[in-house]
């Protein structure tokens, strides 16, 4: 099965709703009762801890707060559901032992919220290759005088070791330079998009060539009022016949080069 990370955002709370059932009745599955795991990367190693069990066809939310005393602040959390106890420690991502569904994936809520507001999406994480690279297009900026607007890289790999990355930001049209930040593995890089000069007009363009990550568009009003969350899919979920992954990396190749 995937892990299901607890997200962080400027000025919002994270929070993860795990579901101890199938999401399709066509790959059946018999129900356990599972454990509930928070894993993290420090030091070097990946540690985990057992928060608890869920019972089968059940939900079970768990707060970035609910595990502040156990995970260090610079880490990410990360939740997953087991039919046996994970190891305390270990050098290498553990491998979880509950049978996965295909389509869709298994899948939790993500979310984050403020006192008056909340977002979520259906989501997962898998690792990525240390040799994965990333391109994706920005149409989910928001513009308004209280609005302001994040993304947030979401990278999870094998290994416990950190490693950086450079991500370029361009204006797809014109390809022109806007930015370039430092992004860091196992983690979610929170990169302020208001800082770019982007136009409603504009469609952003980011580019990792050493990290793959998942993209979320983050906006919120600075009351808190108003909070969106957005992700894009891969280029290869535009390609509906043949090679989709060969078809991925011709499309990445020929807008890497475009920026040289």
């Amino acid at each position: 099965m995937s892990y299901y990370p607890i997200l962080n955002a400027p000025r919002a709370n994270g929070w993860t709703t795990l579901s101890n059932f199938p999401p399709n009745n066509w790959e059946p599955s018999r129900l356990k009762q599972q454990f509930v795991n928070v894993t993290w990367a420090s030091d070097g190693m990946w540690l985990t801890k057992n928060l608890g069990v869920i019972a089968p066809g059940t939900f079970h939310t768990v707060h970035a707060g609910d595990v502040t005393d156990i995970v260090p602040e610079e880490s990410l959390p990360l939740l997953s559901l087991s039919l046996e106890p994970l190891p305390t420690e270990s050098t290498s991502l553990p491998s979880l032992d509950f049978k996965r569904t295909s389509v869709p994936a298994w899948r939790a809520s993500l979310g984050l919220s403020t006192p008056c507001a909340q977002t979520s999406y259906q989501g997962e994480l898998d690792f990525f290759p240390s040799q994965g690279t990333l391109l994706t297009f920005g149409p989910f900026l928001q513009f308004g005088e209280d609005v302001q607007n994040y993304l947030l890289l979401l990278n999870l790999e094998k290994s416990p070791l950190k490693r950086f990355a450079e991500l370029e930001v361009y204006d797809a049209a014109e390809l022109t330079p806007r930015g370039r930040f430092t992004i860091c593995n196992n983690k979610v890089n929170c990169i302020s998009l208001d800082e770019l000069d982007f136009k409603e007009d504009d469609l952003p363009l980011f580019i990792c060539r050493g990290m793959a990550a998942i993209p979320l568009y983050f906006s919120y009003a600075k009351n808190g009022s108003y909070l969106s969350l957005e992700h894009t899919h891969p280029p290869a979920s535009l390609v509906v016949h043949g090679k989709r992954w060969e078809a991925q990396k011709l499309l990445k190749q020929r807008w890497f080069d475009m920026v040289l």
